[in-house]
């Protein structure tokens, strides 16, 4: 029991390291996803020599084609424009980064659990970003801690410290809002698919805690929360759906839970400085609309003096090459930090139809393994077009661990002949 404690701790700590990579101090210039990548590509190689891999393969050419294709409208802005910027020209070759080292994590999930399903994903995607949002308040609260953590990982902490935000090992600003986004989502997967209801109620606990303390870290996981409970309104978990005693019960506890945790925000709001700073900042527009009358945020208003579009055709087709300000190394093109206009700037509708097209393409293809969850993959790109609107981030690290199920349940059906589809468990 206590081996497989360790076990699942220890895929906790790798699943981490590959969903929010950092560097180390003593190895600057080589992150934990690029090792995981190293590794995943020598364990693809393994199994390649082994068996059959066609499958894997035609699912990520298509992927490849179009990263490839993205690759190359950058190149071609940059070469036309004469820039320096090749921000987003070797992205065919970030995204092989991303595949190999989801391959990495989930050959280890396997080998843990001896199963690999979209179940297990979520499970420790909520699990470690969970840990995250709690260690980003820890961090901030004890000092020792955040010295340990500073002096051992590498990450902008003096850009962090200025602009006093919560961050934890890789995971700060809206990268880690997007990703705790995803997360959720997938909570909500869970607690739709979920038949036992201890289990619903405990990740209904983890929603609570990303919902809240993920919020504080980074807003942007607002837009996870929402998706997420439209989803779980819309799909088997809706009361319009059969009303069962299970069901009722579930719905007692979470509202008895989710009471007690708004209960002790409202306690510690009013008696603790720190925590009321905390929430006023997660939920600012929340608080704006509540006291004024209007849902605004330090954020959206400055996004709304950073609306600047291009003046002339050749932008608008193939951009200016520039993704970042050559005049600031900290800023971006025109001091715009809207993902979408960013892509504009850099490669032009062009760049950003294709780009659009590689997320576009890769749900087609998570509907076709999992016609029955079309509805979730969808709201998935939902959530990506959405975030686009503040800040250019991808989630295609998500995308990667999902796309790499097939080939793995393949491998399991022989040995496990009663899991026949790649999302069970």
């Amino acid at each position: 029991m206590m081996t497989d404690l360790l076990k699942a701790v220890l895929t906790g700590i790798v699943f981490s390291c590959y969903y929010f990579p950092f560097e180390f101090v003593s190895l600057p210039g080589i992150n934990t996803k690029m090792m995981l990548a190293v590794i995943g590509a020598a364990l693809f190689v393994m199994q390649w020599l082994k068996e059959d891999t066609l499958r894997l393969n035609r699912t990520f050419l298509v992927v490849s084609v179009w990263a490839a294709l993205f690759s190359l409208s950058s190149f071609l802005s940059v070469v036309i424009n004469n820039t320096t910027d090749y921000t987003y020209v070797s992205f065919i070759v970030g995204l092989w980064v991303w595949i190999a080292g989801a391959y990495s994590v989930m050959f280890l999930i396997r080998n843990v659990h001896g199963s690999i399903s979209i179940q297990w994903v979520f499970r420790y995607m909520a699990y470690v970003c969970a840990i995250q949002s709690i260690l980003a308040i820890l961090i901030d609260n004890m000092p020792l801690l955040q010295e340990w953590v500073d002096g051992l990982i590498l990450q902008n902490v003096e850009y962090l410290h200025r602009v006093d935000r919560l961050y934890g090992i890789g995971a700060s600003f809206d990268t880690a809002g997007i990703r705790f986004s995803c997360a959720m989502l997938g909570l909500g997967y869970l607690i739709v698919h979920e038949i036992s209801n201890k289990r619903k109620i405990w990740y209904w606990s983890l929603f609570l805690i990303i919902g809240i303390v993920g919020n504080i870290v980074s807003r942007t996981t607002t837009v996870g929360l929402v998706i997420s409970i439209v989803y779980m309104a819309l799909s088997n978990f809706s009361l319009n759906g059969q009303i069962t005693r299970s069901r009722v019960k579930f719905i007692g506890c979470g509202i008895v839970l989710t009471g007690l945790l708004v209960g002790g925000g409202y306690y510690l709001y009013n008696y603790s400085p720190v925590f009321g700073n905390y929430l006023r900042y997660g939920f600012e527009g929340f608080f704006n609309w509540f006291e004024n009358g209007e849902w605004t945020t330090n954020s959206t208003d400055r996004l709304q003096r950073m609306v600047v579009f291009p003046d002339n055709l050749k932008t608008w087709l193939i951009g200016d090459g520039w993704f970042l300000n050559p005049d600031d190394s900290n800023g971006f093109y025109k001091y715009v930090d809207i993902g979408y206009l960013n892509f504009i700037f850099y490669c032009g509708t062009i760049g950003v139809a294709i780009f659009i097209s590689l997320f576009v393409h890769s749900t087609y293809l998570l509907c076709q393994k999992g016609r029955e969850d079309t509805f979730f993959f969808l709201l998935l790109l939902l959530l990506q077009l959405i975030v686009w609107i503040k800040i250019s981030t991808n989630i295609f690290p998500v995308y990667a661990m999902l796309l790499l199920l097939d080939s793995y349940e393949s491998s399991e059906d022989s040995v496990r002949p009663t899991e026949k589809t790649p999302y069970g468990t």
